[in-house]
């Protein structure tokens, strides 16, 4: 980390200037600071090969394959046991494999050496003193760049290093950097000079020959700063010039990465060097995510493991069996105990070793290594390109181009495609995800009196004025004149002017800020220039001419003080502080007694509106005041113990007693399509979790937009009452216990099943009995999820009461129920109490998971990740969390979530930086995942089924063959024709993997209920690995059996009869992968008949007449083809095996169907009454009532099995309309108030924003005491229709009336 001083227990460190050649004790400590060269690469050249394959290791299959070959070498070249097969018949593929895998790691990691190489040398100016004593200015390479080197940086050019700022070309001493290679922000910043000169109000360096006269002058320089940390916005250090100590801060430091802009040149002295640069101390590499179809996979390795070494045991058991009965036979081993038994006449084992018994133990490492093939060689390698594929699926899908930004979507991790479409959280960032992040200045609060953009207008509440009076206003001074002038004057805005045209833009933080500095100048207060230490402003709008303000100190926005300030000193010398901030910091810091009723009933209907506020400030000193406060910020800059400590000190000292001049109210509106997308995917069964730092009101508002909140929902407001966090324990727990009264019912579970079933009955065959026990509407706009049968049965069959309640299992958790009418409401402070305590993270989980949205209001960047890393650590069984954002405040969250999405926005790229996947707008990520997610997520999942499937089948034949080979571990396979299995087959799973879609887009995006296949891991699970691993026994049976007793007692051969078993195999394995394939096209149809030729055309004709090489093997194909049994076989064997799987899902489509099945049927046109289901899908209840009529209550058309074909896995139970409104009714108004629950029928209409005790109530550190401070408009539902809709789905699937709430477009 360098040379570090021992003051301040060695976190600052001394580096001299090279104004002179070093001295031997100066050489000697700096050659302990770490070079300037970077290295970014995984490898050396030395390191590449052991790093590489141990890389390769890490992985269970290749490790599993490593040590099967070396049982392969111990078993033949040892005579512990005997090897079945040649050490090459596995160790061969698994070089291929690994030098694939390999190469690609040594080609990856050759860029980035030849990245680092170009870096490293890059060539900038450095000034040396030679031998002579002469000063020169030297082009010099990065990597020779070292700690205490002057460095000349020219305009367009990249910081080599980290560079304390000595001198800049530009006025004023400032220079402007572009961080986006930093931060992801395009916009430009100010960086000033450390103020060496004597005054300390500016550099001693006025030109680039103050550095030769400073050597001339023997004057020496040192700096005294941090040690090297990862900070990027802080830097604290003092240099000492002949005596006179300068402090450093951030605002006199160049980064390396940052882009020189504007400016001609500019010195510095380097600080921290290659390592040490704060961007590479931030370069740390991502937590790897692994996907959870890997997970499955490695499982799934596992099991198959034990398999394998139960196979292995019960050959040996047979082994043990055969020898017991038959050993006394076998002479022609030399066993000792059939030594007696040799046939007469026979001397040719007269010279036998005769042994007293055979080594039992070593045929159980024979048969391990016979059954090898139980796991896929090729499993990996196949994954991996079938990823790569998805991914390039995702960077070139048109219909996620953003042709307005010229941005398309990016996989940045390919590994994860599979995970988009398992996705049952989804965290969303507000401002810039949601929202287009583009702010416009819409209204303002000044004088009692609101002013909005465009003409005066009126409501129920209050008058408001057009803009244009505001600028009258401004024009006749006083309060409307400071508060544009707050907007002109407290800013980092820097303005950059186009060289080429004259057009000055500005260059702004944030969006905001740029907007509020617009619309000063629309009022009349335009900055017209600007330098480090101040502002002209052009005030000729307001009738007062150019002005020039002095900017003696800006204490800077950050998001724990949640406002900013400046100093300014006008032309008559008048000190003024202007303030803006975040209300509820601003309300607390005013002057006693100002009133704030108006500006109060202002900010209501603002944030109703969901426009986004802050309140502006001024406060007045005398000359000598403003110089006392800021000679003590000066202080507090220049120290170099507790800096921060002093600096807000001194910044809370004076923003305090703030006369408050107005409000200001920015739109920031939705994103094209965004209310839809939410829609679609919270129809998917997915649930949305809204994290964002706004307040309360304002995210309900923008919630209710954008859909993730409806009308017809319950609200649960969690706040913390006077700051304590026991009131939110308490809040918790009585929210618990009120919702618990629903599970707890006489009844268990299967007597209330038992009961339904009975009823259901007498209305239904026995078939139709047994799928309406997991009756549940597949489509409709309210019914319980896809996959999750709903165990709220009514509690008959005919026409339900609409107050009736519904009955749920006994002795559930709250954790098993879920409603489409919750939604919970909650803030930063009370999550903040809530984080860290196990017992009230365990309640609000039981609340927030039974709610179909969650939005998390005033919520910091580490409390956004711990709230992903509570869902995804703490709910059972662990649900795939997606987190999307656009800034840097949405890192972490992604970085937590499973599968992180990054938007490229206007706040940098940094969230595309740490993402998985990049796109441009929201609404691209409704065909992420219901999409390509779906498509991904299938695909994968049949590829690695049909993978280990074709696999098992091999094997099983093999362990079948043992019976007839006296279990003697003799494979059945020549040693050659085995190990070419996979690659003869390794092309159907592929293209399955790549290219197979189960339906189109245009149906996965109209039946939302589909994407259960991915959230239900119905394709890959216990029970689909079982029956995929069944059917691979049941074919084997059929393969070999049927062959055996075509062939298997003829006198041909053991390797004829063996691949005449192979080549069966082979081809019906390719039919099997033919009936698992759903698209078939050029590419497929070209590799599924290649497959057949490679094997048939191209390796067997060759390899049996390879003499040399296999002399065993020699003219088996020509004698096969001869045969006419052969090519029955051929036609009778695998043709029993397509039949029998078509069969399997002929039996199951009928009687056993799935969703996917009946969508399949759909896409297809299968289904004949295709148009009555989109209707269904679509349609309001009228149609849904109107169509079943139509049909009958139980038609056997298909239509029935449409509503009922739900998979049967539990555990969730609907918690539906009718139970919550009962459940709520029981309550009284101050109870529902303690609780924070808002019930539409019973609280009505309430005002959105109430500033009962605005400094305790409002945004972070709200207290919440008064309730009416969160309470926001909500419509009372209209439960006129619950009635008629009921008898629909009572008539249709045995009732599940209530909890159809109101009208169609309305609900999730």
């Amino acid at each position: 980390m360098g040379n570090s001083s021992s003051n301040e227990s060695g976190l600052w460190r001394t580096a001299w200037i090279h104004t002179a050649p070093p001295s031997d004790e100066q050489a000697k400590l700096e050659s302990k600071f770490t070079s300037n060269s970077i290295s970014t690469s995984k490898y050396t050249i030395f390191s590449f090969l052991p790093k590489s394959l141990s890389a390769q290791f890490a992985r269970l299959a290749n490790v599993y394959f490593l040590v099967i070959s070396l049982m392969m070498m111990i078993g033949t070249y040892t005579t512990l046991y005997d090897s079945p097969l040649t050490p090459w018949t596995t160790l061969g593929p698994l070089s291929f494999v690994l030098a694939v895998s390999v190469f690609k790691e040594g080609l990856e990691d050759w860029k980035r050496h030849k990245s680092d190489d170009s870096i490293n040398n890059s060539i900038v100016d450095v000034m040396r003193v030679d031998g002579s004593n002469q000063v020169q200015w030297i082009k010099t390479k990065w990597k020779d760049v070292k700690v205490g080197d002057i460095v000349k940086v020219l305009n367009n050019c990249d910081i080599p290093s980290d560079l304390i700022l000595l001198y800049s070309t530009e006025e004023g001493s400032a220079a402007y950097i572009e961080t986006a290679n930093i931060d992801g922000e395009t916009n430009l910043k100010i960086r000033n000079c450390a103020n060496t000169n004597q005054e300390g109000t500016g550099t001693m360096f006025n030109d680039e020959g103050a550095f030769v006269n400073l050597h001339n002058s023997n004057g020496q320089m040192t700096i005294e700063y941090e040690t090297p940390n990862p900070f990027i916005h802080t830097f604290t250090g003092t240099i000492d010039c002949a005596g006179k100590k300068t402090p450093v801060d951030q605002g006199n430091v160049l980064l390396r990465g940052a882009t020189l802009r504007n400016t001609k040149f500019c010195i510095g002295a380097c600080v921290y060097t290659g390592s040490d640069t704060k961007i590479i101390q931030n370069s740390r590499q991502s937590r790897t995510k692994l996907a959870n179809i890997d997970k499955t996979v490695n499982t799934t390795i596992y099991l198959i493991m034990c398999a394998q070494c139960v196979l292995s045991a019960l050959t040996m058991i047979g082994y043990m069996v055969f020898e017991e009965r038959k050993g006394s036979q076998l002479w022609y081993l030399c066993y000792e105990r059939a030594r007696d038994n040799l046939p007469n006449n026979t001397t040719l084992y007269s010279d036998c070793t005769w042994e007293s018994s055979s080594d039992i133990w070593g045929y159980f490492f024979t048969f391990f290594i016979l059954y090898n093939n139980f796991i896929p060689i090729s499993l990996y390698v196949t994954v991996e390109m079938c990823n790569y594929a998805h991914a390039h699926y995702i960077d070139n899908d048109i219909e996620m181009y953003d042709e307005e930004e010229d941005v398309p979507a990016a996989a940045r991790t390919s590994n994860l495609g599979s995970d988009l479409g398992q996705v049952e959280y989804i965290f969303s960032d507000k401002t810039g995800t949601l929202t287009q992040n583009v702010m416009r200045f819409q209204k303002a609060s000044v004088g009692a009196k609101s002013y909005s953009v465009g003409e005066d207008m009126s409501d129920a509440t209050f008058r408001c004025f057009a803009m244009s009076k505001l600028k009258e206003e401004a024009r006749a001074g006083k309060q409307g004149y400071h508060f544009v002038a707050c907007l002109g004057l407290c800013h980092t805005i820097v303005l950059d002017k186009n060289e080429e045209t004259g057009e000055v833009e500005y260059k702004a933080e944030s969006p905001d800020e740029e907007a509020l500095v617009s619309a000063a100048a629309d009022l009349g207060f335009s900055l017209v220039e600007r330098t480090s230490s101040s502002m002209t402003i052009d005030a000729q709008g307001i009738g007062q001419g150019k002005k020039k303000f002095k900017v003696h100190a800006t204490i800077p926005f950050d998001s724990a003080r949640k406002r900013m300030s400046v100093l300014v000193e006008d032309e008559s010398g008048k000190f003024i502080l202007y303030t803006k901030g975040a209300d509820n910091i601003m309300l607390e810091r005013s002057k006693a007694g100002e009133s704030t009723q108006f500006m109060n009933q202002h900010l209501s209907a603002y944030a109703s509106e969901g426009l986004r506020t802050l309140v502006l400030g001024k406060r007045d000193f005398t000359g000598s005041g403003g110089k006392a406060w800021l000679k003590k910020w000066n202080d507090a800059l220049s120290s170099t113990a507790g800096r921060e400590e002093k600096m807000a000190k001194a910044a809370a000292e004076v923003e305090k007693d703030l006369n408050l001049v107005g409000a200001t109210a920015i739109e920031d509106a939705l994103q094209e399509d965004v209310a839809n997308t939410i829609a679609d995917l919270m129809k998917c069964g997915i649930k949305l979790w809204v994290l964002t730092g706004d307040k309360m009101e304002t995210a309900i508002n923008i919630g209710y937009s954008c859909k993730v909140l409806q009308e017809d929902m319950t609200l649960i407001k969690l706040q913390a009452i006077n700051d304590d966090p026991e009131s939110v324990k308490l809040q918790l727990q009585r929210l618990v216990n009120h919702f618990g009264q629903v599970t707890k019912l006489s009844k268990n579970f299967f007597e209330v099943l038992n009961e339904r079933s009975v009823a259901v009955g007498k209305k239904m065959n026995s078939i139709k009995e047994g799928l309406g026990r997991r009756a549940s509407n597949l489509f409709a706009k309210n019914g319980s999820e896809g996959g999750e049968s709903s165990g709220n049965m009514p509690s008959d069959l005919g026409d339900g009461d609409d107050e009736g309640e519904t009955e749920l299992p006994d002795g559930l958790d709250l954790s098993q129920l879920e409603s489409q009418h919750m939604a919970l409401i909650m803030d930063g402070p009370s999550l903040a109490h809530v984080l860290g305590d196990k017992q009230s993270e365990r309640m609000l989980l039981q609340i927030a998971t039974i709610c179909k949205a969650v939005i998390a209001c005033r919520v910091s960047p580490s409390q956004k990740a711990l709230i992903v890393n509570l869902v995804k650590k703490n709910v059972y069984p662990m649900p795939m969390t997606l987190a999307i954002g656009d800034g840097a405040n949405d890192v972490g969250m992604i970085q937590e979530a499973h599968v992180g999405v990054g938007i490229s926005g206007k706040e940098g790229r940094q969230a595309v930086n740490s993402s998985d996947f990049a796109i441009a707008q929201f609404r691209f990520l409704r065909r992420l995942i219901m999409v390509h997610g779906r498509w991904n997520y299938r695909r994968l999942c049949k590829c690695i089924l049909y993978s280990f499937y074709k696999n098992i089948v091999l094997t099983f034949m093999l362990f079948f063959f043992e019976f007839f080979a006296a279990f003697s571990g003799k494979s059945l396979f020549e040693d050659m024709v085995y190990s070419g299995y996979n690659f003869f087959l390794g092309m159907p799973p592929l293209m399955i993997g790549m290219f197979d879609k189960d339906m189109s887009q245009r149906t996965m995006l109209r039946f939302h209920k589909v994407y259960m296949s991915g959230r239900e891991r119905m394709d890959l699970n216990i029970g689909t690995l079982a029956s995929w691993m069944s059917q691979g026994v049941v074919d084997a049976i059929l393969i070999y059996f049927l062959t055996f007793c075509v062939i298997g007692t003829s006198s041909d051969g053991m390797y004829i009869f063996g691949t005449t078993c192979y080549s069966c195999l082979i081809l019906g394995m390719m039919y099997r992968a033919g009936s698992a394939t759903f698209t078939w096209n050029a590419v497929v149809v070209f590799f599924w008949f290649g497959s057949i030729i490679l094997y048939a055309g191209i390796f067997l004709p060759i390899y049996s007449n390879w003499y040399d090489y296999a002399p065993q093997f020699y003219g088996v194909a020509a004698q096969m083809a001869e045969d006419a049994v052969f090519w029955l076989i051929m036609l009778l064997v695998p043709t029993c095996v397509i039949v029998l799987d078509l069969q399997k899902k002929l039996w199951r489509s009928i009687f056993v169907p799935t969703v996917i099945d009946h969508a399949v049927e759909v896409d297809r046109g299968i289904t004949h009454d295709v148009k009555e289901m989109l209707q269904i899908c679509e349609g309001d209840e009228d149609t849904i009532r109107n169509i079943l009529k139509q049909r009958g209550e139980f038609a056997d058309d298909g239509m029935y099995k449409w509503w009922t074909a739900f998979n049967s896995k539990l555990p969730k139970f609907n918690f539906d309309r009718n139970k919550l409104r009962l459940l709520n009714r029981k309550l009284d108004k101050k109870s529902r108030k303690e609780m924070g629950i808002v019930d539409t029928e019973t609280d009505g209409l309430q005002s959105g924003f109430v500033f009962d005790h605005v400094s305790k109530d409002i945004g972070v550190g709200g207290t919440g005491g008064g309730q009416g401070l969160l309470d926001e408009r909500l419509n009372s539902g209209d439960s006129s229709i619950t009635g008629s809709l009921r008898e629909s789905f009572t008539n249709m699937v045995g009732g599940r009336g209530g909890e159809e709430g109101r009208g169609g477009e309305n609900r999730i």
